[in-house]
């Protein structure tokens, strides 16, 4: 294993997770701290989940517990007995975080909540995950993770339009959550270093995934439209824009889009087609660069027509072509396109392979080129590592009880005023559409001055962006935009202009962390670059999170998070096996990396504290993701096969489905994990003689006849109304919910009573909602604010930044530096 302590070395994190919270764990270990899983003595749950090291289950052999409890340790604790609520005790009077994803009250009812051993240990942050959150109505229901899809908003507009909705076919419910929840343990615990003081913690599954949604909330309420499921299109108002497109070997992706995010892609793309005498008239006289959804939406069905017309030409081209040779012409040429990649063709990126991104899994029980997911970031200072595969039931009871009954229990020193976690703290934010500023917002929510530097010159595309107020676009108008930038304040600066350049450097000087995500080598050409910046400023820190990272043969791909979730394998796992891949609405992996990006600059700010020392962190969308896909690359690596989309079948639930209701498109899910949930459907749906069908028996046999179960189960559902059948089978105990759109979330109970969406004034938005985030805090309150408009902070900050005068700010302006 490698070496490698991480900026969070100092820490003990104590983990009751299952699989529903074990990416936390595997993130705060990753990140240096030491991890100990508290097992029973059959062992943790998630060493249940397939798939299995050749195919043999065995709680060792399970790739999904090796997959996400590397870098941890194992400690047997029986919860049950006073013994081992006793272990548990004792190791929290020691322990810095504890994490836990047990349903509400459990261990409250065991003496082990944050009421008993807050008082042992005050400085204890102890993070719960749940379903649905803590508060509100839904608390106590069932909540897997085909349950979370559908009541988050995300399967809604997952699948063909003529088929059930469906989920991504590699569960994410609990990723996005356990992910959501070391962001938010790191917020705590910068608190806790200001204050002296621990908190609760408590996340949302329901909620984290709604936020994958890409502002898509906004759409209801400022444009009267609910996208919906269409396969291989994007929809958006009256355009259909195919995405997905077969070609020789398989499918890619490509943005046929022009205007200022793709009029150059599709010039490029034109231009291949004409070198190969593919490119018809139309596309060569087509002014690429006013051909944007505006005037898609403007045109109407005219519109339509003209886009058609290019499908049809593409389709066409990439025919007679494989994937990998059209994202080769793609990266050559600089084209918005990217591969319907499977797990096999990750496994020969490239790019991937240039960055050292796989590394050995260390495990015994297979080849010794056996390889997984490597870290999620590369750090400067404190690089991650694999430290140590995942363990064995108990394998470091006697190692660990030592070691930390030996350490000091932790004490509160007495606790000062209590300030935001990041009060004090400068920020200026060059980064642009989602992940990194997503970052930003967080920082800016919990209390540091962020300074969005941008420029009407380089317009950051999530400014162009619906939904729009009044469906009519501007730099000012894109809820997408205020969605992910609120609280932060704006200055305009064109960098292109060297008077820009030199007020950048200026700002610089009195910053603490740059957040970028240009294409590399951008920062650097302007002065900017991460050895630039220490010369400002020693100790700063420089979060890069562009698509590919810093380094590699295809790191100056300047392709967006739609293209991204191709490459990275999420599309080729969503939708039927015996259809096209589906799309997923927005761009997912953004959705992905900002958790990974979050954690990573807390880290760091973190380890900066407590050294003084700054980094650059690199962070590469594209390989953060893949964390929410190890098991199924496991799969390939150690038992060669690839996983593909299944609809929503699963290995261990049947029923596991989507239902119809009644009304136009109204749909439930309904999932039953053992035989007990099985035997109250029966009876629900009044036909208890199901339970002796020899077809309906066992879990293996309904999987086996799962079509004639899904069918069957469809005929009853289709007579009721959906939300009502789900309030009456989550009282008998069985998981259900409503497929929910994301007009439904509006006026979802478990999302009011969370407070999820708040509703801001902005200037020239109105009144629109912006999503809260899926956790939440005992102690610490953090402040939204409506997002700035471009340059509305110019005169403010750099007066009260650099001293500049209003007459030296508006000649600026007046010279276009300022602009």
């Amino acid at each position: 294993m490698a070496q490698g302590n991480g900026p969070l070395a100092p820490y003990r994190v104590l983990d009751l997770t299952d699989a529903r919270g074990i990416l936390c764990g595997k993130m705060l270990g990753d990140l240096g701290a030491d991890v100990v899983r508290v097992e029973p003595p059959a062992g943790n749950p998630a060493r249940r989940e397939g798939p299995f090291a050749g195919d043999a289950p065995d709680p060792d052999r399970s790739l999904y517990w090796w997959g996400y409890a590397a870098n941890s340790r194992s400690v047997v604790a029986d919860l049950g007995t006073p013994e081992g609520a006793a272990r548990v005790r004792d190791l929290a009077r020691r322990a810095d975080f504890l994490i836990e994803s047990f349903p509400p009250g459990f261990l409250d009812r065991l003496g082990l909540g944050w009421e008993a051993l807050g008082r042992e240990n005050p400085r204890l942050i102890l993070t719960s995950i749940t379903p649905f959150g803590q508060p509100g109505p839904y608390r106590d229901w069932k909540g897997p993770d085909l349950i979370v899809q559908a009541m988050s908003g995300m399967m809604f507009h997952l699948g063909d339009h003529d088929r059930p909705p469906v989920r991504i076919s590699a569960p994410q419910a609990y990723l996005q959550a356990a992910a959501q929840a070391a962001v938010a343990t790191l917020v705590a615990h910068h608190w806790r270093e200001r204050t002296g003081r621990g908190q609760c913690v408590e996340v949302s599954a329901q909620a984290a995934m709604m936020w994958t949604l890409m502002s898509e909330t906004g759409l209801p309420s400022l444009h009267g439209y609910v996208p919906f499921r269409d396969g291989v299109h994007a929809r958006y108002a009256a355009v259909r824009r195919r995405i997905i497109f077969p070609c020789l070997d398989g499918f890619v992706a490509l943005i046929a889009s022009g205007g200022a995010i793709g009029g150059g892609a599709m010039e490029a793309l034109t231009a291949w087609m004409d070198e190969e005498g593919s490119a018809p008239d139309f596309m060569r006289e087509r002014d690429w660069r006013a051909w944007d959804s505006a005037h898609l939406l403007g045109a109407g069905e005219r519109g339509q027509a003209e886009l058609d017309q290019v499908e049809e030409a593409v389709g066409r081209f990439f025919e007679g072509k494989t994937k990998h040779a059209l994202y080769e012409g793609a990266l050559k040429r600089g084209i918005l396109l990217a591969p319907v990649a499977d797990t096999r063709d990750l496994l020969e990126n490239a790019q991937l392979a240039a960055r050292e991104f796989f590394v050995p899994l260390g495990r015994p029980e297979v080849e010794p080129d056996a390889v997984g997911p490597g870290p999620f970031a590369k750090f400067g200072a404190t690089p991650l590592a694999l430290r140590r595969p995942a363990p064995a039931i108990g394998e470091h009871t006697t190692e660990v009880l030592r070691e930390w009954q030996a350490a000091p229990e932790r004490a509160a020193p007495p606790a000062p005023s209590s300030p935001g976690p990041f009060e004090g703290l400068r920020v200026l934010d060059f980064a642009r559409v989602a992940t990194g500023p997503i970052t930003g917002r967080l920082l800016a929510e919990f209390g540091a001055d962020v300074i969005r530097l941008e420029s009407a010159t380089r317009l950051d595309p999530g400014r162009t962006l619906p939904p729009w107020a009044d469906r009519e676009a501007g730099p000012n108008r894109s809820q997408l935009f205020a969605n992910y930038n609120a609280g932060k304040l704006s200055v305009a600066l064109n960098l292109s202009h060297p008077e820009g350049l030199a007020i950048a450097r200026r700002l610089i000087a009195r910053t603490d962390v740059v957040l970028e995500s240009f294409t590399p080598g951008t920062m650097a050409r302007w002065g900017l670059g991460y050895a630039d910046l220490r010369a400002f400023k020693r100790d700063i820190i420089l979060l890069s999170t562009c698509q590919q990272g810093q380094t590699g043969p295809h790191s100056h791909y300047a392709g967006y998070g739609s293209l991204a979730a191709a490459l990275a394998g999420f599309y080729a796992l969503t939708g039927w096996p015996d259809r096209e891949p589906s799309m997923i609405y927005g761009a997912y992996t953004d959705f992905v990396a900002h958790h990974f990006a979050s954690a990573a600059l807390l880290a760091a700010l973190d380890n900066r504290r407590r050294t003084r020392e700054g980094q650059h962190v690199d962070l590469s969308q594209f390989e953060a993701s893949l964390h929410f896909l190890a098991p199924a690359i496991l799969d390939y690596t150690v038992n060669g096969r690839v996983a593909t989309r299944r609809g929503n079948a699963d290995d261990r639930s049947a029923p596991h489905n989507a239902y119809p209701c009644a009304g136009a498109d109204q749909w439930c899910v309904i999932v039953c994990e053992d035989e007990t949930e099985w035997e109250a459907l029966c009876g629900a749906m009044g036909k208890p003689e199901w339970r002796r069908r020899p077809d309906f028996a066992t879990l293996e046999a309904r999987r086996r006849h799962a079509e004639e179960l899904d069918r069957l189960i469809g005929r009853w559902t289709i007579t009721q109304e959906a939300r009502a059948l789900v309030r009456r089978l989550q009282r008998l105990g069985i998981p259900a919910g409503v497929v929910q759109s994301c007009a439904d979330l509006h006026t979802d109970p478990q999302l009011r009573a969370r407070a999820a969406f708040e509703w801001l004034e902005h200037p020239e938005i109105g009144r629109a909602p912006y999503e809260a985030w899926p956790f939440r805090f005992s102690q610490t309150a953090g402040r939204l604010r409506r997002a700035p408009c471009l340059g509305e902070h110019t005169h403010q900050v750099l007066g009260e930044l650099l001293g500049m005068s209003r007459e030296e700010v508006d000649r600026l302006i007046g010279d276009g530096v300022l602009r």
